[in-house]
């Protein structure tokens, strides 16, 4: 009864830990969210931690050995089949279950996302429970893990004690050394056992690597396009493919219904899987680059960069004093960086005649001291005169979304003085709405919003004042991964300009390109308890060894990181083809005795804020739309890196389009 209660005890410790999560995603509980989450997350590693050994070990229970052997290999192709079933289905349903329903004034619902789960494990737990009359239990003869640590420590004490005696011929196993108290059986086990845990010593490398696809690989879809067959997946249900893979190959591999694969020894298994993980991570250091090369880089610690904002229908030329003249067309979006961070003179020059009306200041110079590390945005336009002006807005430093999800910030630029009370309003495509509150007096007649998270899609837009005169609406598009800037101009209290920029363009790559890298990880895998427990360490200890170099910030690139993550695991999986050097194969009998294939023994080896929420828009003025999300589930995530730039010139590359949005890219050549 022992394995049952340990399952069944640890199961109820994963079920609370899921509510837990789940009530964390209710607002009207009123519980500390993130310290519920913590709480929950720890008592769903605690439950997984005694969940799986047990599992695995207790489903072999069931098979009488050797006569059942070939059932006992089709339940364990069958659990691992239902295994990857499972996160394959979980992967699809929860974040549907999450996006396709509002709940508590969100267009999300993350706590029916976490709660489909919970169900699910009582669900589980019921059917367990119930299937108890069928089940094969073998009562446990002792306490293997305690009588494994005990004679292990044993055996250490007498080895050392007779290293420091030297009395008589050392023996040829430093396990023999507890022959006399614990027995030949014993000892021959345990040697079996340290022996697979002498192979586990390079697993751990593999293990950081596996399980980056739940972290870095997530991150990195988000800056991929991922519309499929007019749908907008998230990057969390990219994580479906290692599963679906996973099923697809079962038929064509060795026991398969089809198999076109060569069978090999289970070590040389192990070896080939580690390489097929090491070349995804090539893989996915070659994508890293493609996506570096296709966004937008946050400047380096002693950097920055200009970003020029144009609400003029007319083109103009922006000049940096020492760093040279580029054009940017009307409407669009000027990028200068990387620059060195210090104190700039700017010339801002645009025809007499501009989009119909005279201009009565055409060139306007203004000094700007940068802010490391920071993008500093400028928002060109004119003023109720007439005259060319210059708007600046806080330093940002334009990251994407974590999510992958469009970023908007709404800049409100005019004197809209006292008592107009101008609103802003977004409406989604679910009729969701968020408002702006424009301030009175906005500090050097530039107000603006905080960055938020939206949905991609289309959304409306409604301006409005008390007295009527600043009015426009308008609806837009909004694409994955884009950070938008929604500039709102005012001239003698009437709405005058409305455009959408995007300084850091939504996302290129499109989702296609990290398939290679999920199919040469999704190999199908191929371990009682001791060994099934210390597999399971070793996935901790991966995991351990990806947070420290993470928080560490070893690697200024991404794609650097990537590329020494594949170049270790080739160097593990290498030492550990030589480590499996002289181990030979062991079959089981008697219902788990185990017996050598072999006579020998087996092995030897040793501010200015409008508003509360977001919108967006999509090209010139009234032209515009845009969903929109709670900041709570807004996160970005900066991806600074350092380069060596030769020093001069700024010269125009590209002049990338989003929409009806145009943008001159400048870059030092």
């Amino acid at each position: 009864m022992y394995i049952i209660r340990v399952i069944l005890y640890f199961s109820i410790i994963y079920l609370v830990g899921t509510i837990l999560t789940c009530c964390s995603a209710i607002p009207v509980l009123m519980l500390p969210p993130t310290i519920t989450s913590m709480i929950g997350l720890a008592l769903i590693a605690t439950g997984t931690g005694g969940i799986k050994p047990c599992v695995a070990a207790f489903g072999g229970d069931q098979f009488r050995l050797p006569q059942e052997t070939r059932r006992l290999q089709k339940f364990f192709s069958t659990f691992y089949c239902t295994v990857n079933l499972g996160g394959f289905m979980g992967t699809i349903v929860t974040p549907t279950l999450r996006r396709s329903f509002m709940c508590f004034g969100d267009d999300t619902c993350y706590a029916l996302g976490f709660g489909f789960p919970s169900l699910l494990v009582l669900i589980s737990i019921v059917i367990f429970v119930a299937g108890k009359p069928w089940y094969r239990i073998k009562q446990p003869r002792d306490t293997v893990t305690l009588k494994f640590m005990s004679c292990a420590w044993f055996a250490l004490r007498k080895r050392m004690q007779h290293d420091n005696s030297s009395d008589g011929a050392p023996r040829e196993h430093w396990l023999d050394y507890a022959i006399e108290k614990y027995g030949e059986k014993l000892v021959a086990d345990m040697k079996v056992v340290c022996s697979i845990l002498y192979l586990y010593l390079p697993v751990p490398i593999f293990w950081s690597l596996f399980d980056q696809q739940g972290s870095r690989w997530t991150f990195q879809a988000s800056r991929l396009r991922s519309e499929l067959f007019g749908v907008t997946l998230m990057p969390d249900q990219l994580q479906v493919m290692n599963p679906a893979m996973v099923l697809l190959m079962i038929p064509i591999c060795p026991g398969g219904a089809w198999p076109l694969l060569p069978e090999l020894p289970p070590l040389q298994k192990m070896f080939s899987g580690g390489i097929l993980a090491a070349l995804a991570f090539f893989s996915a250091g070659i994508l890293q680059i493609g996506i570096e090369r296709s966004t937008l880089q946050v400047p380096g610690h002693h950097q920055t960069g200009l970003v020029l904002l144009n609400s003029l229908a007319c083109p103009i030329e922006v000049g940096v004093r020492g760093e040279g003249v580029a054009p940017v067309e009307e409407l669009g979006t000027a990028l200068m960086s990387p620059l060195e961070h210090g104190l700039y003179t700017i010339t801002i020059k645009c025809p007499t005649a501009c989009a119909g009306r005279v201009m009565k200041r055409h060139i306007v110079t203004s000094q700007l001291r940068t802010v490391a590390g920071m993008f500093m945005p400028v928002v060109i336009g004119q003023n109720s005169d007439d005259k060319l002006s210059l708007y600046y807005m806080d330093p940002n430093p334009l990251m994407k979304s974590l999510t992958g999800k469009p970023k908007l910030k709404v800049v409100y630029i005019g004197d809209t003085g006292p008592n107009k009370n101008v609103t802003i309003t977004v409406e989604t495509d679910r009729r969701l709405s968020d408002i702006y509150y424009v301030s009175n007096e906005p500090i050097n007649h530039i107000g603006e919003s905080a960055y938020m998270c939206l949905q991609p899609g289309k959304f409306r837009w409604h301006a409005n004042s008390a007295s009527g005169l600043v009015a426009g609406s308008g609806e837009g598009y909004l694409r994955p991964g884009g950070v938008y800037v929604l500039s709102l101009r005012e001239r003698l209290g009437r709405l005058d300009a409305a455009v959408l920029h995007a300084p850091n363009p939504p996302n290129e790559l499109h989702l296609a390109w990290i398939v290679p890298q999920y199919l040469l990880i999704s190999a199908p895998k191929s371990m009682k308890t001791i060994t099934i427990a210390a597999w399971y360490v070793s996935v901790a200890v991966g995991n351990l060894i990806v947070i420290i170099i993470t928080q560490a910030q070893v690697f200024e690139s991404r794609a650097t990181e990537i590329f020494v993550y594949a170049a270790v695991l080739v160097v593990a999986m290498l030492i550990f083809l030589h480590m499996t050097q002289g181990f030979s194969g062991r079959t089981l009998d008697g219902d788990g005795d185990a017996s050598s294939s072999e006579s020998h023994p087996l092995l030897h080896h040793h501010s200015r804020v409008i508003s509360v929420h977001s919108l967006s828009t999509s090209g010139r003025a009234y032209s515009y739309s845009g969903p929109e999300t709670s900041a709570a589930s807004c996160m970005g995530i900066m991806e600074a890196r350092a380069q060596d730039w030769p020093s001069h010139a700024y010269v125009n590359l590209a002049t990338p389009s989003t929409g009806d949005n145009r943008a001159t890219t400048l870059a030092k050549k």
